[in-house]
């Protein structure tokens, strides 16, 4: 009977960061390891396993078709080794981060962002307010609010997560983008709306409102039953509602930056692995 061995889940590591940043010098620099540490590490594991991971015939290190069979079932045992490290070995950390995000950013990052650091920190509690950017900011400079994310042209602070571009939307089904006047939507105080409108004016296109609310519910409800056109970021998800073709004859919207805000966190752990979970996610 064959003996059963085990892989070095650090060996692992590294051979999925290889493969990530086609680089051992990348690699290497990403786990604070030295090239030719983590270089003895793929040897080793390629020994033992009598056969070759990565091309080597081209600049950029890329898994073979023995490496990407293993690049499967690493991941798998790294995030399983990960959560279980987790769960055993996390602090007690208890209290509560006030988190401000816009109602139109949540999907699909902050479940994510959400779950993960539930599991990872249990006792800790978030307290989570939607709002537009402009009501998140002053929220933040008055202290109600400990991090914020928020959705700008051009941010007059905080860290750039993301760049998306802003996209017209409408009915899965309708053709509301091609009636003049054009009928649209945006929620009160929606930073999106100024940039839409400007683009409008600057096509020569008459346009007009129909929608008077705070709620993101409502206008997605009247853009999914094909009442209206609006806009969103490029990653957004609402269902029934989906980015109008270039073909919609409206004109192009700028780009916008989601940005990362947070209070001063020297000494509160707990914000600054919040913080560490947003960012990874948004990475």
């Amino acid at each position: 009977m064959k003996p059963i061995r085990n892989f070095d889940l650090a060996t692992l590591r590294s051979f999925v960061q290889i493969a990530d940043a086609g680089s051992m010098t990348r690699a290497a620099s990403r786990l604070n390891m030295t090239q030719s540490a983590i270089s003895m590490q793929i040897k080793r594991l390629e020994t033992s396993l009598e056969q070759p991971l990565f091309d080597r015939s081209v600049q950029r290190l890329l898994p073979n078709a023995a490496g990407e069979q293993l690049l499967h079932f690493a991941r798998q045992m790294l995030a399983l080794n990960d959560e279980a490290w987790g769960r055993m070995t996390a602090p007690e950390y208890e209290g509560e981060i006030r988190l401000g995000v816009p109602s139109d950013i949540i999907n699909p990052y902050i479940p994510q962002v959400l779950a993960t650091f539930s599991r990872d920190f249990p006792k800790a509690q978030i307290k989570l307010t939607t709002d537009p950017t402009i009501y998140l900011k002053e929220q933040f400079a008055t202290g109600q609010l400990d991090i914020i994310l928020t959705t700008e042209r051009e941010p007059d602070g905080g860290k750039i997560i993301s760049r998306q571009a802003l996209l017209w939307t409408g009915s899965e089904t309708g053709c509301t983008w091609k009636k003049r006047p054009l009928p649209i939507a945006f929620t009160k105080d929606c930073i999106f709306r100024a940039s839409a409108i400007e683009a409008l004016e600057k096509a020569n296109i008459d346009w007009f409102d129909v929608v008077v609310t705070d709620d993101d519910i409502a206008k997605n409800a009247m853009i999914s039953a094909g009442m209206c056109v609006g806009a969103q970021l490029e990653q957004t998800q609402n269902s029934g509602v989906k980015h109008l073709p270039h073909h919609s004859l409206l004109p192009e919207l700028p780009h916008f930056y989601i940005a990362l805000y947070h209070q001063p966190l020297p000494n509160n752990d707990l914000a600054l692995n919040l913080v560490s979970h947003i960012e990874r996610v948004f990475a």
